[in-house]
């Protein structure tokens, strides 16, 4: 599993780590996860760290896109924390046109990343 899902039920606060390849089986685990978690706490922030990216398979694309459209109200920040530099930059270009704050860190920003995810006001 390329993908580690966590929650903070105190916050609305989901993490998800990245290290290798997102597979199908991957967003089967987490979609499920993450709507209930939306559900119970409405309105949540996403904190996406991303160790390692080594691609992902394409029957995941239909997966996020569906998620993107029925959710993407419900996420009010995000916090993408990655040194792949092109990570950061497509991410910095998607934050231009997406309906949420995003907010780029470095690995080495990590807990800043998290602090301000956890209260981002």
């Amino acid at each position: 599993m390329a993908c580690i899902y966590s929650e903070d039920d105190t916050l609305p606060v989901v993490e998800l780590r990245v290290v290798g390849r997102v597979t199908e089986n991957d967003m089967n685990q987490i979609i499920p996860k993450l709507e209930a978690f939306i559900e119970r706490h409405g309105t949540v922030r996403l904190l996406e760290v991303i160790e390692r990216f080594d691609g992902f398979d394409p029957t995941t694309i239909f997966d996020g896109m569906k998620f993107d459209i029925k959710h993407l109200k419900d996420i009010s920040h995000a916090a993408v924390v990655s040194d792949i530099p092109w990570i950061s930059f497509m991410t910095g270009a998607a934050a231009m046109v997406m309906p949420l704050t995003i907010r780029v860190f470095p690995m080495d920003k990590l807990d800043e990343a998290r602090d301000w995810v956890a209260d981002p006001d």
